[in-house]
Parts: structure tokens; C-alpha cells; sequence
């Protein structure tokens, strides 16, 4: 509330009270903020898909070595994922990504699973920081628990990007000195350091030229924060949606409240990129990278309903439309 009016409502109060009335005043949450209902512009301008085709061809070890080529898939879903009118109903987000602290309430209070606090390295397990290796329905039952749901994809895309069509949240110039991300892996130490363990990653590796080697405690880079007033939509963690991946995009989606479930075995999605992904991948209109990936070639893992990582955190939402998740998944 701005000085002005909270003056003149505690005026206003006071004469109430003065009058033997009982007086209500109504603050807003500060750890969520509404995003209202309306239409925005949602997807990949038709004049990006060259240039971002580009930049994930240098993510990627050469055919002789990968085989298979894990652009293709992601690629092609970001010519069916240009510019379109999407409505979305009205929301509330959190403004940070969910902490550590946050989480281990939930799991002292019986509503959430311990074990994203007793796996992985204990760098990334500070109260301060993004929850991460949790998987997606653990992020969903944290929170349920708190009365609220992950976001759609489109839900999440709305808050990161306003009403202007920006490209990321502050706005079109990216600014990779301001938001927590990676680097593109270098392809010969990325061969020597996951072939012995059958598998190759490809997204990228720290990078502390943004002033954090790993993730940051929400909130901590200024510039990372979208026109609503949300917080590390662009790198930290990377974020569970709603959604899965899928190659056809758009395709056959409603303009109203678009979800995508796929049938079982899809890969599910993290928007936003992360600590560890390359800056291109926190463009607040591209699809995960990793979501992408298909199954079953050579030294290729994907995302699956089983995936703990270091670098995919959520946050939840509250109200807006329910999604459907019974509506029959996309005919292969």
C-alpha cells in the first residue's frame, strides 16, 4: 500500500474505532502476488527460432559421439511454439522459489517426503536456498499441502513475461551478468567426465561470472525479477509446470488455460533454466532443453516422473482455472 493511501486508511480506521466499530484492513501476502486475468502474447517470435536453433547446436557433442542429435526434438517443437494469443485466468505465485526451510516444514509437519533432504550433495541443502532433488509429484504434494498446485506452463510463462512480449523478465536485452545461470559445457571434458557412466550431459556446467557458482538464495539478483514483481524466473533453479513436454507444441491446445499432459511415460517440464543451463534457456518463452531429449538413444536421459536434480526447484500457485487432468492426452 503506498504512504498515501495507508495514511488515509489508518485515518479512516481510526474514526471507525473512535465509533466503537470493528475495523478489517486487508494486506496482501508477501511471499505471493496476483497475476490477473488476461490475454498475452505466449511462444517464440518466428524471427528467434534460427538463432536459438543455433544456440543448442553448441550445447551438443558431435553425431559420432551422441549419435543422435538432441536438438532435433526441441527444435522442432519451437516451430509449432511461435507467437499466440493465450488467456489466462487471474492467480496468485510465489514470489520465491520454494526453500529449503519451506520444504522441510512441510516434511516435520507429515504433508511432504523427507527425501529431497537426504539425498545428494549437502552444498545445495542450505535453509536458505531452492529446495531442490525433488521430483515433480513431490513438488505437487508440497504444494497441495499448501493449498495451492504447480503452475501450467502457460500460468508460469504469464507471470514471467507481463504484457509487453518481453523476451525475458526485465525486459528485451539479456543481461547474463544479472541472472543466476550456466555455461555451455566444453564437449571434450564433458565426453571424458559422463561416458564412463553412460551418459552425456548437455546443458552446461556452472558459471560464477553472475557472482554464484551454484544457486543463490531467492531473491538475491535484482534484475531477475518479472513485471509482476516475481522473483528468479530467469535461471537459479529451474521450475516444474504442469505440463508436459511435447514435440507438437501448440499443436490442438486451447487458447484458454492451456494444459498438456501427454500419455504416460512423457517427459514432464521445467521452465526458466538454471544455475547450471546455458543463458539461452531461461528465455522466459522456450521450452526446457532437457524435457527434450528423447528416449532411447545412446547416452541420452531425459526428465522422468523419478528425476531428482540440483538445479530443478518449483513454486507453487494458488486459484485461477483448475486444470483438467483427465482431458485425454495428445493422439501419437
Amino acid at each position: 500500500m503506498r504512504p498515501l493511501a495507508l495514511a488515509i486508511a489508518v485515518a479512516a480506521a481510526s474514526q471507525v474505532a473512535a465509533a466503537g466499530g470493528v475495523v478489517r484492513v486487508e494486506h496482501a501476502r508477501p511471499d505471493r502476488v496476483r497475476v490477473p486475468a488476461g490475454v498475452f502474447t505466449m511462444g517464440v517470435p518466428t524471427d528467434d527460432l534460427e538463432v536459438l536453433a543455433a544456440e543448442c547446436q553448441q550445447t551438443v557433442l558431435p553425431p559420432s559421439v551422441a549419435r543422435i542429435d538432441p536438438c532435433d526434438a526441441w527444435t522442432a517443437s519451437l516451430g509449432r511454439r511461435t507467437h499466440r494469443a493465450v488467456w489466462v485466468d487471474a492467480f496468485w505465485i510465489d514470489v520465491h522459489e520454494v526453500t529449503t526451510a519451506a520444504y522441510r516444514a512441510c516434511a516435520r509437519a507429515g504433508g511432504c517426503d523427507p527425501a529431497p533432504l537426504v539425498v545428494g550433495d549437502t552444498r545445495h541443502l542450505r535453509d536458505d536456498l531452492p529446495v531442490v532433488n525433488v521430483t515433480r509429484a513431490e513438488a505437487l504434494r508440497y504444494c497441495a499441502w499448501r493449498g495451492g498446485r504447480l503452475p501450467t506452463e502457460a500460468e508460469w510463462e504469464r507471470a514471467a513475461r507481463g504484457d509487453d512480449h518481453r523476451t525475458w523478465p526485465w525486459g528485451q536485452e539479456r543481461r547474463d551478468g544479472d541472472f543466476n545461470h550456466g555455461k555451455i559445457r566444453e564437449h571434450v571434458l564433458g565426453r571424458l567426465a559422463d561416458v564412463s557412466v553412460g551418459v552425456i550431459r548437455y546443458w552446461g556446467d556452472p558459471d560464477d561470472s553472475d557472482g554464484w557458482l551454484y544457486a543463490a538464495p531467492p531473491g538475491s539478483l535484482r534484475w531477475s525479477r518479472s513485471p509482476f514483481g516475481v522473483h528468479d524466473l530467469a535461471g537459479n533453479v529451474a521450475e516444474w509446470v504442469l505440463d508436459d513436454f511435447d514435440v507438437f507444441g501448440f499443436l490442438d491446445l486451447p487458447a484458454a488455460n492451456p494444459l498438456r499432459r501427454g500419455p504416460p511415460g512423457s517427459a514432464p517440464m521445467t521452465r526458466g533454466g538454471s544455475w547450471r543451463d546455458p543463458p539461452f534457456t531461461a528465455r522466459v518463452d522456450v521450452p526446457s532443453f532437457q524435457s527434450a531429449v528423447p528416449y532411447g538413444g545412446a547416452f541420452l536421459r531425459p526428465l522422468d516422473d523419478r528425476t531428482r536434480s540440483v538445479s530443478i526447484g518449483f513454486r507453487c500457485v494458488h486459484g485461477g482455472a483448475q486444470p483438467d487432468d483427465s482431458a485425454p492426452p495428445r493422439a501419437r
